[in-house]
């Protein structure tokens, strides 16, 4: 009997596909199949995207089955956003295979609400919920083999990651995401970009799935369309290219960071500077710099005192020559202005949260948020940065009862996972007053006549206009 039970366990460690088949008498469809191939390897990394109903869970479920059997000093952390999709969906699937299996292992295995354990053995998996209020999920396991597993992965906060990159950096260490990618942004939207070269990614789609019935998919198209982020989400498993309530679309975005520009060729724009000071212990200080098309950060810290940030305002402004620098007031960032103009600068104080001078806005940010949109639109270059991609992407938008577009408060962000848009803020505040370039730089530039348009409203895209005027 020993015999046999090592002859199956020799057969089944290196191949996951192998143990389903097996064990269960059932063959894992070609997207399964994939995922636990690639699972199979040590020190395998891989990110699943999928649609509604592709099996995602199970394979997940057969993973956890596997391993445990496997493997001797084995531990299988696994984890979901909430207790229902840990519970409910992911420990009701383990049972459920759990009961299939053969004897004897279908007789040695325990499973309870926080997990599962085999009978003589010291491995076991534990399930935990992946909250950020519970950012240690993931944290403190340690064993020959270790296998983590995360359900609805796009939903787990960025702080329970962090946490567990230490336990996650162990050698030959596992680690399977699976989820329908409802978010794009956060460690599971980045595996499949700015980290790719680091995963296995695969994407489960409900069209190639055996699983899925056709008239579902066709629900969904003649119901949401093809075109729709719901469908791209649910049917597709493709990220959504901006939700219905995000304010700048993450197409948008990541258009501007693919966008060509030549820095030189907008010499003739004003070049402002704008100061986003962090009255939050998390949150960064950050200085960005924005000339005609042409946008990039200078500076970013936390935990910096207004006095020692307006050191590094005066001296970055001194050095780009810059023709304006604009500072949110809002909080401690009335500090820095008084600091600046202790020294005889003239900073333009901006009130994020006061009223706006435009049509359509609730306050001043909502504002200088739309006409950054407008610029992104019209060509605006940023650079291929992970963190200002996020922030763009992050706040969401409402109206008022007047129907004015209200842009969400960081608080709010905060409350949802998402973190302080500094970087995009910083950019913002260059669109929040009308400037002209200068001869003599480090000067407020007055507004000349040739900036409006025939409303006598500020245009601040009218030098990039003439511009291309005067090139043809």
């Amino acid at each position: 009997m020993a015999k046999d039970f090592m002859y199956y366990l020799s057969r089944w460690r290196d191949s996951p596909v192998l143990f389903v088949k097996e064990m269960f008498n059932v063959s894992p469809s070609k997207q399964q199949a994939q995922m636990l191939r690639a699972a199979g390897k040590p020190g395998a990394r891989v990110a699943v995207k999928s649609g509604h109903g592709t099996g995602k869970s199970t394979a997940l479920a057969w993973l956890t089955l596997w391993a445990i059997v496997c493997f001797d000093d084995v531990k299988i952390p696994a984890t979901a956003p909430t207790a229902h999709q840990l519970q409910d969906i992911l420990l009701a699937e383990i049972s459920k295979w759990k009961d299939r299996m053969l004897t004897p292992w279908k007789d040695m295995i325990r499973v309870s609400k926080d997990g599962l354990k085999m009978d003589g053995a010291p491995g076991f998996a534990a399930m935990r919920t992946g909250r950020k209020e519970n950012p240690e999920a993931l944290q403190g396991f340690h064993a020959d083999t270790l296998v983590f597993l995360i359900d609805e992965a796009s939903g787990i906060d960025e702080k329970v990651y962090e946490v567990a990159r230490g336990t996650l950096s162990t050698p030959s260490a596992r680690i399977v995401m699976a989820s329908n990618p409802t978010r794009s942004t956060g460690y599971f939207y980045n595996a499949f970009h700015r980290g790719r070269d680091n995963w296995d990614l695969f994407t489960f789609s409900c069209v190639d799935s055996p699983f899925v019935a056709p008239e579902y998919i066709k629900e969904m198209k003649d119901e949401y369309g093809e075109n729709s982020d719901i469908y791209r989400v649910r049917v597709l498993g493709e990220f959504p290219k901006g939700g219905d309530l995000q304010f700048i679309p993450t197409s948008m975005v990541e258009g501007a960071m693919r966008q060509y520009y030549d820095e030189k060729a907008y010499d003739f724009a004003p070049l402002m500077l704008g100061v986003d000071v962090a009255y939050f212990g998390g949150d960064r200080s950050v200085i960005y710099l924005r000339q005609g098309l042409h946008a990039r950060r200078l500076f970013a810290v936390q935990g910096i005192e207004p006095a020692v940030l307006a050191g590094h305002v005066a001296r970055l402004w001194d050095e780009h020559q810059a023709d304006a620098v604009l500072v949110d007031v809002t909080g401690v960032g009335a500090g820095v202005v008084s600091n600046l103009r202790l020294q005889g600068r003239l900073p333009i104080a901006v009130a994020f949260s006061g009223s706006s001078g435009t049509d359509g806005y609730h306050n001043k940010r909502a504002e200088c948020w739309g006409l950054m949109k407008e610029w992104l639109r019209d060509g605006g270059w940023i650079p291929n940065d992970e963190r200002l991609r996020d922030d763009m992407c992050g706040p969401e938008y409402s109206y008022t009862m007047g129907g004015k577009v209200i842009l969400e408060r960081k608080e709010e962000m905060k409350k949802r996972g998402i973190a302080s848009p500094d970087d995009a803020d910083a950019l913002a505040l260059t669109f929040a007053e009308p400037v002209l370039a200068t001869r003599k730089r480090g000067n407020v530039g007055l507004l000349s006549a040739e900036y409006r348009d025939k409303s006598d409203k500020y245009d601040p895209f009218w030098s990039l206009k003439h511009h291309r005027r005067r090139k043809r």
